[in-house]
């Protein structure tokens, strides 16, 4: 598959797309990541110019669309058995949507939604995260390892995100949380979960992102998770920052 007219057919169709540094999730230097996905023509055709290796990345929330990621190659966090078990408790995934596999062997099931744009949700059960912001696509490259179609359809040909998903994904999880909590004791790793979540006031955002990635790092995940995690928390903020500034940070602690 030819990764430049795929993406300019994509984008002919009104799809936004971003373009990645070849081999990583990661965005181009002087990029703002998703937030500068466009579908124009001379755009996208000038990304393969200067590296026709490049990885592309889809702007979910402008194409009104949501992504399943279920990860497949961890047996102790494996989302193929908690996509089992949410068929037996009767909240059954359409399969016969438009869907990727992904370089780690996982699954991207592709959904249209029907208006209200939840917010992602990273292990919203073990081995699924809920991706509403990006996602990387056919025919990027992972350490050799190709994302690519499991079947004809196309991305246009997703199918409705199902009912019962949007009402889960939208619906309150504060009051849920609060009376299944039990007390523990916090770990390192603990406070800066918290931290993640709760966030920061906007006056404190650079020093609390460069500060919580640090954390991350220090933990010995691979820098795209780390990426993805400060992604995530910035996008918690009440005011995020730009994605320059995001990865700015994100590259000088990765220099330090």
């Amino acid at each position: 598959m030819d990764r430049k007219e795929y993406a300019l057919a994509l984008a002919r169709q009104g799809f936004k797309l971003f373009p990645l540094v070849a081999n990583t999730k990661l965005p181009l230097k002087d990029t703002d990541g998703y937030k500068s996905a466009t579908s124009d023509l001379e755009a996208v055709s000038g990304w393969f110019k200067a590296g026709p290796h490049i990885n592309i990345g889809l702007r979910l929330d402008a194409a009104n669309l949501l992504v399943v990621d279920i990860d497949r190659h961890n047996s102790s966090h494996n989302g193929v058995i908690s996509l089992a078990k949410l068929k037996e408790a009767g909240y059954e995934l359409p399969i016969n949507t438009y869907s990727e596999q992904t370089p780690g062997d996982g699954l991207h099931l592709f959904f249209k939604l029907k208006g209200q744009h939840p917010h992602k949700r990273v292990n919203w059960r073990p081995g699924i995260d809920i991706l509403t912001d990006f996602v990387v696509i056919a025919p990027s490259v992972i350490d050799g390892k190709s994302y690519h179609p499991l079947s004809g359809a196309t991305i246009a040909q997703a199918k409705q995100v199902p009912d019962w998903l949007t009402r889960d994904l939208t619906k309150s999880k504060l009051d849920v949380a609060r009376k299944t909590a039990k007390a523990t004791h916090k770990t390192w790793a603990g406070r800066w979960l918290d931290d993640l979540v709760q966030g920061t006031t906007t006056g404190n955002r650079n020093v609390f992102l460069t500060s919580l990635v640090g954390k991350i790092l220090n933990t010995g995940c691979q820098s795209e998770t780390a990426y993805e995690l400060l992604q995530y928390a910035n996008g918690r903020l009440e005011t995020p920052l730009p994605d320059k500034e995001v990865n700015r940070i994100f590259i000088s602690i990765l220099k330090r």
